[in-house]
């Protein structure tokens, strides 16, 4: 039986909250407690954050869907990748490998029917 389109809609409003307001506050709880960066090396950490909050602003919204979720997903797929190639277990990070793949998910399903940036 196939799902109808309202179910899939509000899947994906479902999807887009969780997705966006994860990335909101994993970006925004390093930033609470750490200091002003005082040089660009340790601006960088900072920048990657403000990006994922950025981002996740931006999925709540609906806003640029694809772009937001795409660059979410490198965010989060850089580090286990790296990991990956220096011998760690795929399934070592598993809270990395959910938040990768809803981001993906997120990527795919698009913003759905109640988005600010829906055509």
């Amino acid at each position: 039986m196939a799902a109808s389109k309202n179910r899939i809609d509000w899947s994906l409003f479902c999807l887009r909250l969780a997705v966006g307001g994860m990335a909101f506050l994993a970006g925004l709880e390093p930033l609470m407690r750490a200091p002003f960066p005082a040089s660009i090396h340790s601006a960088v950490p900072w920048l990657l954050h403000i990006t994922e909050m950025l981002c996740g602003v931006l999925m709540v919204l609906g806003l640029w869907m694809g772009p937001a979720s795409i660059i979410l997903a490198l965010i989060i797929g850089v580090p286990l990748a790296l990991a990956w190639a220096q011998g760690a277990p795929v399934f070592g990070n598993l809270h990395g490998l959910f938040l990768l793949l809803v981001a993906l998910a997120s990527a795919l399903g698009g913003a759905g029917k109640w988005a600010l940036g829906r055509n």
